[in-house]
């Protein structure tokens, strides 16, 4: 399970999307650098790069 899921996510809603965006930069902002050695071992390094020339864009 990822590590912002598990904190964020994982057994919790939030009324509004405003409060879950609120929620998740508060937690990359401040609880990340703050816990960051008790977090280090759950981020694992394996990242792509996306093109986004491979993705559609729908507009509402």
């Amino acid at each position: 399970m990822g590590l912002m899921h598990r904190n964020i996510t994982h057994n919790r809603s939030y009324p509004k999307f405003y409060d879950f965006c609120g929620a998740v930069l508060s937690f990359l902002r401040t609880e990340v650098p703050k816990h960051w050695h008790t977090y280090c071992a759950s981020v694992s390094d394996n990242f792509r790069i996306i093109n986004p020339g491979d993705f559609r864009v729908l507009k509402s």
